[in-house]
């Protein structure tokens, strides 16, 4: 739970029994390599604060291939939002690429926790806009930079993800295939 403390504390000064309380309402939980999350069909009834490890949230084509929407890493509060904030089955699937460590909060107290500390609710609002806020800039950078330039940026931001997920899993994620990021790597491998 130290990790969770430590990433709750960018976000903001909350008092120490409010912090207490919010991390009280998280359940500490693993998955093994290859066990999912989240599988097709499933409600979204909880938020997940990953720890330690990588996840892999993914959906299929109709033509039945998969593709990565996200590679979820460490330090991270993590779900499907559209499917958690409208209560509805995911289409997705998420599952652990190494061994994670994480600790999750059920929809009932996740409301319970609103309902209960005006300045939770208020501090859980913050971190969402927070998110909310970094992923669109993060997509706005993305989608100017090319290929490489992404593979570049992945090393420079998340060298821990390029050396324990699956160069398939990474060029998805990337958005191209795993032979074209072979050609990148062993491009940037001889510079």
């Amino acid at each position: 739970m130290q990790k969770l403390k430590e990433y709750l504390g960018q976000f903001g000064v909350l008092s120490e029994e409010n912090l207490e309380l919010l991390v009280s309402f998280c359940e500490p939980k693993t998955l093994d390599k290859g066990q999912p999350l989240l599988q097709v069909n499933d409600r979204v009834d909880s938020v997940y604060f990953i720890a330690e490890g990588f996840l892999h949230y993914y959906t299929h084509t109709e033509n039945g291939a998969r593709v990565t929407l996200n590679v979820i890493s460490p330090n991270y509060f993590w779900t499907m939002l559209n499917e958690f904030i409208n209560q509805k089955q995911t289409q997705d699937s998420c599952i652990a690429l190494t061994k994670v460590f994480y600790c999750e909060i059920k929809r009932k107290d996740y409301n319970a926790l609103k309902e209960q500390n005006t300045t939770i609710a208020n501090f859980m609002h913050s971190i969402t806009e927070q998110i909310l806020s970094l992923k669109v800039l993060e997509t706005n950078k993305k989608s100017k930079l090319t290929v490489e330039e992404r593979y570049i940026d992945l090393l420079d931001t998340n060298p821990e993800m390029v050396q324990k997920v699956p160069v398939s899993i990474i060029a998805s994620y990337l958005g191209t295939s795993r032979e074209t990021l072979h050609r990148i790597r062993k491009k940037i491998a001889a510079i």
